[in-house]
């Protein structure tokens, strides 16, 4: 039996590719719209990243509304709320936020329906932290943490998350993406560098911002020694000696 169905596309959209939520506030907002000629039913909830795998946790949020009807066209604003207690006070906590898109049951005998599912991550920022999160990636300490340079280390000391997309060394790709948490270390292994190990070598990476722009950063590394990041401004000319 053959089933036709069109394309998994999700007609539902969101204003944004990410949420910071202030804790200055007791509610984020951030807007979702449906472009699409037909009405649609949308789910919406939070999730914790770090829960067990099969398993949830009570959350101190929540997400409004929960199930609404889009009309064709139509726009609704969803709204974070915050209990005020029960989240950490002394840095960032990322959650997930779910919009499931639940498309309308055709009338064709042979039609398969698709729920389409998204998600983005929601950073939710405690008043009074120290420190300027769009610098946090100068602020992040690099180096090499085997003899053969054989894995990069990368520690934030920040309150911050700090999200990083294409780290690479010279012209090799370390990793595609990454999120470091607030005081967090990790490593990354190296399988090749096109540079000598006992020479210069540079690091670059792009840094999302707030609002899910990119900033490139660079560095030159050398040895074991620990080293930062900086900022590369566009059309700016680089000194001899830096990256």
């Amino acid at each position: 039996m053959v089933f036709s169905c069109s394309d998994a596309q999700a007609v539902v959209s969101l204003a944004g590719t990410r949420l910071v939520f202030d804790g200055r506030f007791r509610e984020a907002t951030i807007e979702v719209s449906n472009p699409g000629k037909a009405q649609v039913l949308i789910q919406t909830w939070l999730a914790d990243p770090h829960a067990p795998k099969g398993g949830s946790a009570q959350l101190p949020f929540v997400v409004t509304p929960h199930l609404e009807q889009l009309p064709a066209q139509g726009k609704q604003m969803l709204r974070v709320l915050y209990e005020g207690v029960g989240m950490p006070t002394d840095r960032e906590s990322l959650l997930h936020l779910y919009v499931l898109e639940v498309p309308r049951r055709s009338d064709a005998s042979q039609q398969l329906s698709i729920a389409i599912r998204q998600r983005i991550n929601v950073f939710y920022r405690p008043k009074g932290l120290a420190g300027n999160p769009a610098n946090a990636a100068e602020k992040l300490s690099w180096r090499w943490t085997s003899v053969d340079h054989a894995a990069l280390g990368v520690r934030n000391p920040t309150p911050f998350h700090v999200v990083l997309h294409r780290v690479a060394i010279d012209d090799f790709e370390v990793c595609e993406d990454l999120i470091l948490e607030p005081f967090s270390e990790r490593s990354l292994p190296v399988i090749a560098s096109s540079g000598d190990p006992a020479k210069a070598v540079r690091l670059s990476f792009k840094a999302l911002t707030d609002y899910g722009g990119q900033r490139d950063f660079c560095a030159l590394a050398q040895e074991s020694q620990p080293f930062n990041a900086r900022l590369r401004m566009p059309g700016a000319q680089l000194a001899i000696g830096k990256c």
